[in-house]
């Protein structure tokens, strides 16, 4: 099967899988061989030195009987006769007979006057000959001693002849070997070589091609998971070619500044919306070093480059605001948000950013910022401005009635009545206003303040105003907080006021207040057992001006958990009701043991 593409590169011999093969084959086949032969070898050698062995113990049993009553006789003759018969057999080489006393009386093939020849006793194919001796004995009685020397050549001849088939047959297995591997090492490579062109023609992007099976062998399968791969790899380029198009449709048009960076904070990506904000290209921003901090303001660039290192270790963020310049110099307020980003396995990628130009808001927020500030100097300035008429009303009602209010006719009185409890509730909206825009104070004010004094202080006041029943106060361990006291009083003021305000007829009010330790601060309740408040009111109370009675049953202005909430705010804490009506009220007020202050 051919391809109308390029040939893969060619292959080294070194590196042909081929030849590796065919190499590694071979070099376990001559291992093995080596092995067996050697083997086979030492088996042989190893049988036929026992076997010898054997044959010389039962030689010299004979020999032994034979000789002993010839020695014991002293039959010198007859022993010569003997053992020159047996010289002449074949394998004998000499023989030397000694008796008791050591002198030689019978010798062949060696000269009886000279040296014994030695007894080593040593059987090895490496020796042309073995050099025995044993002593003859009759009837348990030494007679004397036989040496004699036998022809081992046999040995050394059966080993080489041994060795020589053996190594003919392992060149003979070898060669087949060779043959069989190259066969299939060629018949492999010509398959895997179709599939390293056809590789290559995917990898040129022609995902259309199939190759044909051939049998049901394991390169069938190979070719069967080849095709597969080939309809998947097409299919997986279409989904990511749509995917690409989709992400650019989006990234590109995208109306904020969006970046990517690797894991090691370098900018792998940026969409052209940072042109529109930063006047600087998209090229630019990729050769700049740094990016994007040579574009923060000065002083807002340590905050910038400790958030990117913090996104590069994983962390995530929003709405994070800083100042940076345009390539024309002008100075634009910036918010960024930023996540790490992940692979289908859950691998970083790197982080994302989004960032958008927030300098009309910011304009905008610090014209409303001045606008509210003026407007709560202006209404804490009425506010106290109006306590004086206030005060001359509620004075000269109460001296009118006094000097005149048995001559004054009966609706000149009501008059009178209506005035008065106009100017009240026109005092109690005055306070309100007062303590509402009171909230307010600098940061400074902050101090370590006694929970406890504030407490008791404001309960003095509400229960010296408080013209009911007596209310009855427990008041449990308090804490101290980092806090401004006179806002701190001005919370207090009014919750207790309201818990001894809105009691039922007839019940004599009981105001508990408790503290205890919550989340790096106090909780604080103050609980009562009052009229309470349908939990469907329990959100829209605390607004200002928020009111579920009439006046005329509860006076007040409206303002009282709202100024509450605002100090609690301040502080960087929070509140929060629980109540059943018919039952009482439950105010909850978290504060920080610091100082959090947040400007609301």
């Amino acid at each position: 099967m051919s391809f109308g593409y390029a040939r893969p590169p060619s292959v080294r011999p070194v590196n042909s899988l081929r030849l590796r093969l065919l190499a590694f084959s071979v070099l376990v086949e001559l291992i093995m061989l080596t092995l067996l032969v050697t083997n086979s070898v030492r088996l042989i050698q190893t049988h036929l030195s026992d076997s010898t062995q054997l044959r010389l113990q039962a030689q010299e049993s004979s020999y032994n009987i034979t000789l002993a009553g010839q020695l014991a006789e002293r039959d010198y003759a007859a022993l010569q006769s003997i053992i020159e018969g047996w010289g002449a057999s074949k394998g004998i080489t000499y023989m030397v007979v000694t008796n008791a006393a050591g002198k030689v009386v019978a010798a062949w093939g060696h000269d009886g006057n000279g040296p014994l020849p030695s007894a080593e006793k040593v059987l090895s194919p490496e020796l042309d000959e073995y050099r025995g001796a044993f002593d003859v004995v009759f009837l348990g009685q030494r007679y004397g001693e036989a040496r004699y020397g036998l022809d081992t050549r046999f040995l050394g001849t059966a080993r080489r002849e041994l060795l020589h088939q053996s190594l003919g047959i392992a060149v003979v297995e070898v060669v087949l070997t060779v043959t069989l591997l190259a066969a299939i090492g060629y018949w492999l490579t010509r398959h895997l070589d179709m599939l390293a062109r056809a590789s290559l023609k995917v990898a040129g992007g022609d995902f259309s091609i199939r190759l044909k099976m051939e049998g049901k062998d394991e390169i069938a399968v190979l070719t069967q998971a080849f095709n597969t791969m080939s309809v998947a790899v097409e299919s997986r380029i279409q989904d990511l070619d749509e995917s690409q198009k989709r992400f650019r449709a989006i990234a590109d048009f995208t109306y904020a500044w969006e970046n990517w960076f690797d894991t090691e904070g370098h900018l792998r990506w940026v969409n052209p919306a940072v042109e529109r904000i930063t006047g600087y290209s998209v090229a630019e921003c990729h050769e700049m070093e740094g990016f994007p901090l040579p574009m923060v303001v000065g002083d807002d660039r340590p905050q910038v480059s400790s958030v990117l290192a913090s996104a590069q270790n994983g962390q995530s963020g929003q709405d994070m605001e800083f100042r940076i310049q345009n390539k024309q110099g002008d100075i634009l307020w910036v918010a960024m948000s930023w996540q790490p980003i992940f692979d289908g396995e859950g691998a970083p990628l790197g982080t994302r950013s989004s960032i958008r130009d927030i300098s009309v808001q910011k304009h905008s927020s610090d014209l409303a910022v001045e606008a509210k500030g003026e407007l709560e100097r202006m209404l804490f300035a009425a506010s106290h401005d109006l306590q004086e008429p206030i005060r001359y009303i509620l004075a000269y009602t109460q001296r009118l009635d006094r000097e005149f209010g048995g001559e004054m006719p009966e609706r000149a009185q009501s008059s009178m009545t209506f005035i008065r409890e106009g100017a009240n509730q026109l005092s109690l909206l005055v306070k309100g206003l007062v303590d509402y825009t009171r909230s307010n104070r600098p940061m400074t004010a902050f101090a370590p303040v006694d929970c406890r004094r504030v407490v008791d202080q404001a309960i003095a006041d509400c229960t010296a105003m408080s013209t009911a029943n007596p209310p009855q106060f427990r008041v449990g361990e308090m804490p101290v907080v980092q806090a401004d006291p006179v806002l701190l009083f001005i919370l207090f003021e009014n919750l207790i006021s309201n818990a001894i305000k809105f009691v039922r007829p007839d019940v004599p009010p009981q105001v508990n207040i408790t503290a205890q330790a919550e989340e790096e601060g106090w909780r604080i309740d103050i609980s009562d057992n009052g009229i309470g408040i349908d939990p469907q009111y329990l959100q829209t109370i605390i607004r200002p001006f928020s009111r579920l009675h009439s006046r005329s049953t509860f006076p007040g202005a409206g303002l009282g958990l709202a100024s509450a909430l605002k100090v609690a705010k301040i502080h960087g804490g929070r509140l929060w009701l629980d109540s059943e009506p018919g039952k009482g009220t439950t105010v909850h007020i978290w504060l920080p043991t610091k100082a959090q202050p947040e400007v609301v």
